[in-house]
């Protein structure tokens, strides 16, 4: 067996251990993202990136790296068949399926069995950081996304940023506060937190999580470039989630966090690096 494959394999197994811990002890649905203000957030968002397709008839969306449901449970009223997608069976055992139109996949992520040009709709929510190699996956969204087909990622992490906490962790001269410490320690040491306050092994952790771990998160030109190779015709990002933002919205207002983020945004690419994450939507 090869070296990338032993690598590759290692982050399977990483993955799968990580995530069945979380999903047996209910600590995965207690992530940041299931907040109620948040999952209305990503919902306005998809429904920005529909328009009006989402009133088409027969149409079918799958969602990449599925867990437990976060992204199946806020789109299936919108498609006629939702299909997930995750190598982990303790998370997929908490998604509702009572819709009667969600259908589960226990399969890699870049190697489906579904053919060409299936999907309307393609997501992965959080997840691209936990592939080996995000090249391969996006190839294969690519692939079951049917012409026209839009393809949407968000909560990924941000090379820009994580690279700049590292600038901040290294400047010992300089007095760092408590919140830049906290964003110090998701970036550079999260598999030291997994093992604090879940019982997680730093490594295998850190193993999950290869493109955050490893590659120090995505470079937005790069990840563009690479979608553009593939065979997306249009391909967009947008940076999300700046430094302090949660702060201002619950200690002061959503109204001043909003004037915070339609500023940065303005002065982009200048604060690329102060933006956690990066949101991607790509049509085939």
């Amino acid at each position: 067996m090869s070296e990338e494959n032993r690598t590759r394999d290692g982050a399977l197994k990483a993955n799968i251990h990580v995530h069945s811990q979380l999903a047996k002890t209910g600590e995965y649905n207690k992530s940041p993202h299931f907040r109620p203000e948040n999952q209305d957030k990503v919902r306005k968002i998809i429904l920005r990136l529909l328009g009006d397709r989402k009133k088409g008839a027969e149409t079918k969306a799958i969602d990449f790296g599925c867990g437990t449901g976060f992204i199946i449970h806020m789109i299936r009223d919108l498609f006629t068949e939702v299909h997930g997608v995750d190598i982990t069976t303790d998370m997929m055992k908490q998604v509702d399926l009572s819709s009667g139109n969600v259908f589960l996949h226990e399969s890699l992520a870049e190697k489906t069995k579904f053919a060409d040009n299936t999907f309307d709709f393609a997501t992965a929510y959080s997840f691209m950081d936990h592939l080996f190699n995000y090249r391969d996956f996006l190839k294969e969204a690519h692939r079951v996304l049917k012409p026209g087909g839009i393809f949407y990622s968000d909560l990924n992490p941000n090379r820009d940023f994580i690279l700049a906490m590292g600038v901040a962790n290294a400047r010992k001269e300089l007095s760092i506060s408590p919140l830049v410490q906290r964003e110090i320690q998701g970036a550079l040491h999260n598999g030291q937190y997994y093992k604090e306050n879940f019982g997680i092994d730093a490594k295998t952790l850190e193993d999950a999580e290869p493109g955050k771990s490893f590659e120090k998160g995505f470079s937005a030109e790069e990840v563009l470039s690479t979608a553009k190779s593939l065979g997306f015709s249009k391909c967009h990002v947008e940076f999300e989630w700046y430094l302090g933002q949660a702060k201002i919205m619950h200690e002061h207002s959503v109204k001043e966090s909003e004037a915070v983020e339609t500023y940065l945004n303005m002065v982009l690419p200048a604060s690329a690096h102060l933006f956690k994450y990066l949101r991607f939507a790509f049509v085939k």
